[in-house]
């Protein structure tokens, strides 16, 4: 009787949701497209910048941190997706699950770190413009990206200790999301330091992001003429939706671990990796030309020479 308690209470692998499920001819096409996007748009992004001396500012720098964190979550996923897929009963050892569960808290948190980043660059280029190179130098990003990752791991010191006394269950997502793992192995002990952890760091972001946002826009607003005001609108939203594809389905799997299908989740946290090249990466004449440039269109690097004012 101890020893089947004892194996029952040890048990060192986790069931895995299969895939495509009843029904998902097409949202198996949905992942293959978004995953191919994923790969070529951030992979594309990053070899544009590095191609690029002209590209080695701050604002581009910060837009390469942020492929690097939308190719790590793509990738960290990537494995236990393709067993879902691949195998009818898939599994996932106990400290695997742990490095994938960590590898997915330390990633989302850093995406936000860098997104929040991005948001306060654009306040200081675009209301503080003086400070602006004076501020973000080669040094201070480099210790700015230091903290994003202590920022990120720190909270990750304890889980293994919560997790190595749980038993093992069915999980609804295809990867070792963090709450829903310490939510259904732990009984809610590791969930909720997890969840508040994650969430209270999400939202403090969120608010700075806003804030800097808005006096964006408001400063905008107020030195643009009507037609750049209108660009700058469009651009404004585009951001704004690129923030809430990355955060809402990041809540919803914080805060209601197993509420919808695990094929679902999967779409809605692979969706910001997908649209941040199209949104970042479309807006910005340089980095644009540079793209066209690195597929092998030298002729777009070639600007139009403004026309000479005639003198009276």
């Amino acid at each position: 009787m101890s020893s089947h308690n004892h194996t029952h209470s040890d048990v060192l692998t986790f069931l895995l949701p299969s895939l495509p499920g009843p029904g998902a001819p097409g949202l198996l096409s949905i992942l293959g497209l978004t995953y191919s996007t994923t790969l070529l748009g951030n992979g594309l992004l990053l070899l544009t910048i590095c191609a690029n001396t002209y590209l080695h500012q701050p604002q581009f720098s910060l837009l390469a941190l942020l492929a690097t964190t939308d190719l790590g979550l793509a990738l960290s996923m990537l494995p236990t997706i393709l067993d879902a897929l691949w195998f009818p009963v898939p599994t996932i050892s106990r400290d695997v699950c742990i490095l994938q569960m960590c590898c997915l808290y330390t990633i989302s948190t850093g995406q936000s770190s860098v997104l929040l980043a991005m948001a306060l660059d654009r306040w200081l280029a675009v209301c503080h413009p003086l400070y602006y190179l004076a501020f973000f130098t080669p040094s201070r990003l480099a210790w700015t990206s230091l903290a994003f990752i202590l920022r990120a791991t720190i909270p990750l010191l304890p889980t293994p200790l919560l997790i190595s006394s749980c038993s093992t269950c069915n999980l609804s997502l295809p990867f070792c999301f963090p709450t829903e793992v310490l939510q259904l192995s732990c009984g809610g002990r590791g969930w909720t330091y997890l969840a508040v952890s994650l969430l209270t760091t999400v939202s403090m972001d969120i608010v700075l992001i806003t804030i800097s946002y808005c006096l964006v826009l408001w400063e905008v607003v107020k030195r643009v003429s009507p037609a750049w005001q209108h660009k700058a609108l469009r651009t404004f939203t585009a951001h704004i939706c690129a923030l809430l594809v990355f955060y809402g389905p990041l809540f919803v799997s914080a805060l209601f671990p197993g509420s919808l299908p695990g094929s679902l989740v999967s779409l809605g946290l692979l969706a910001s990796p997908a649209i941040h090249p199209l949104v970042y990466g479309i807006y910005s004449h340089r980095l644009r030309r540079g793209m066209l440039g690195v597929l092998g269109c030298p002729s777009t690097l070639r600007v139009a020479p403004r026309p000479k004012r005639s003198h009276p």
